[in-house]
């Protein structure tokens, strides 16, 4: 599966662009295409080489170890604390990317991992009120990013022509490694 050719939740954190949807100014959709070069090879690695150490200018892309100890949760302000996605929902990762002094980790949802996403934000009733949610991503049960949701982003969510695709931006190069390398499968 090539990262490119699917739809992409960019950002948590980037800057908006033309055919993106931001919200709370943390996350962008767009309908497929690559946001400034993420997807695909991407902007580059973050020093040349990528977290899998490739040997060559292009981030790493591997499958997924499905019991990676990564996981977001959706919560509510009215109590409401639910899973949203965790690395079994995931088919490929690829990292680290470095842009606008962020570092990004592309995850590709697998197709029963996009409709569990999207089934899970309905029933826990993120579709009606989105703003009151927020989701939380954490490694080995630390939290490593926290975004707020919008009618927007939530829209292109669940809209047919997302695909899967998610880029999560970090603020510090060793927790994007750390990210990709535990969801990396080693296998």
């Amino acid at each position: 599966m090539d990262i490119s050719r699917r739809g992409v939740l960019g950002g948590l954190g980037a800057v908006c662009a033309v055919g993106a949807v931001g919200f709370a100014g943390a996350t962008q959709v767009t309908d497929g295409e690559a946001l400034d070069g993420v997807g695909g090879d991407g902007p580059g690695p973050a020093d040349g080489n990528a977290a899998g150490e490739s040997g060559d200018d292009r981030p790493s892309s591997a499958a997924v170890a499905p019991d990676a100890p990564f996981v977001a949760r959706l919560s509510g302000d009215d109590g409401t604390d639910t899973l949203l996605f965790d690395a079994s929902d995931l088919d490929r990762v690829k990292g680290v990317f470095s842009q606008d002094g962020e570092y990004l980790v592309q995850v590709v949802l697998s197709d029963a991992g996009v409709e569990s996403f999207r089934s899970r934000l309905e029933d826990a009733g993120a579709t009606d009120d989105p703003a009151a949610f927020v989701v939380s991503m954490s490694l080995d049960g630390t939290e490593v990013r926290r975004v707020e949701l919008n009618r927007e982003t939530v829209d292109e969510l669940t809209g047919s022509e997302w695909e899967g695709v998610l880029t999560l931006p970090f603020g510090e190069e060793s927790v994007a490694r750390s990210v990709y390398d535990r969801l990396a499968d080693d296998e």
